[in-house]
């Protein structure tokens, strides 16, 4: 058993300490809650011998009081408060991003590989049963040669109220970017677990199409990797229409996956023979055998409990993170690069984004 103490008491912030003080999120006593205002300390109060202190430096100050760090505060103070934290011998689990810079993930991860601390991010996404499904077929190579890859997603749908509900949120200055930086994060980070980091990266990137506000609420990115794929991403927190569909298209297979019913579509022949040598001009002789799969529907309480649970085993028994901080830069990687590719008005390669990216 390990004791955490949380920074940040908004509603995720919340979530959490409901979680590990009732003990649905494994092996973890909660210890300390950071409360600044006073109607969260009168909040905090209701949890049965847990200290309540007003500020991080405040209960950085008695260090002594937890084992780990549960970050669930803007975006932008994720940094100064993990390395803290690191430097003070503390685990962290930190709420997505790690940051609004790929640089300071980065330094994030290499501080707590050098102190021997376990570092992990909320990308509780990453345990839905499908993504799961695809991730399995990809690495046994079921879709053969992976020729392209598109993402679409709308289901973050964001009203006037949600950016206004608070000062930093849905701001430049406050949260360091809109769609990408804040929805973006949990489908840009599936796509790099599934698909990598590609070598080059063209963005558009939609600052207030919707919203009269500094940040974007539509961003398309075009990517190109090493091995000659090709990937589209598109998000938008301002469509009416639900979307959330990946398409993986490979010369043995192709994968449709919509929300969370899966399309499996398998070639008699591996096309990219059958283009060399098919007798005919087009598809007549290529046989096609599709298969459905439904997955269950997973809450995201079931999924943020997996996560906890996964990153108390990792400091209490050395099992493997989930989502280890050392990944935290990539979903940030391909953020900043949209965002450098559109003000610079050209693909860029990610080389380019730490030297180069100097924020919005």
């Amino acid at each position: 058993m390990i004791s955490i103490a949380i920074i940040g008491t908004g509603n995720m912030g919340r979530q959490y300490a409901d979680m590990i003080y009732n003990g649905t999120a494994g092996r973890a006593r909660l210890s300390a809650l950071v409360c600044r205002s006073e109607e969260a300390v009168l909040w905090g109060k209701g949890y049965k011998d847990v200290l309540i202190f007003r500020s991080a430096d405040e209960l950085f100050d008695n260090a002594d009081k937890f084992d780990a760090l549960l970050i669930a505060t803007p975006h932008k103070t994720h940094p100064a408060l993990a390395l803290k934290a690191f430097s003070l011998g503390k685990h962290v689990m930190c709420e997505k991003p790690a940051g609004v810079l790929a640089a300071d993930a980065k330094e994030m991860a290499k501080a707590a590989e050098a102190a021997g601390l376990k570092y992990a991010l909320m990308f509780h996404q990453r345990l839905r049963p499908e993504y799961i499904y695809l991730k399995n077929m990809i690495q046994n190579g079921e879709f053969g040669n992976i020729h392209r890859m598109s993402y679409v997603s709308t289901r973050y749908f964001r009203t006037n109220a949600y950016h206004k509900s608070s000062p930093w949120r849905s701001t430049a200055k406050g949260e360091g970017g809109g769609a990408l930086i804040n929805q973006g994060q949990h489908p840009l980070d599936l796509w790099q677990w599934l698909f990598g980091l590609p070598k080059e990266l063209y963005g558009l990137v939609m600052f207030g199409k919707y919203n009269d506000f500094d940040v974007e609420d539509e961003a398309s990115l075009l990517m190109h990797y090493e091995d000659g794929r090709t990937g589209s991403f598109i998000i938008s927190t301002a469509e009416g229409i639900y979307e959330d569909r990946l398409v993986i298209s490979g010369s043995k297979k192709a994968a449709e996956l919509n929300g969370s019913s899966l399309k499996i579509t398998s070639f008699s022949e591996d096309t990219d023979s059958y283009r060399s040598f098919a007798a005919c001009h087009a598809r007549e002789q290529l046989g096609e055998k599709t298969e459905s799969i439904n997955f269950d529907t997973v809450t995201n309480k079931t999924l943020y409990e997996g996560m906890l649970k996964n990153f108390f085993d990792a400091v209490i028994d050395d099992v493997p993170l989930i989502a280890p901080g050392s990944e935290g830069s990539r979903a940030l990687f391909l953020t900043n690069g949209a965002y450098l590719s559109q003000r610079l008005g050209r693909k860029i390669s990610l080389d380019e984004v730490i030297d180069s990216f100097k924020g919005l």
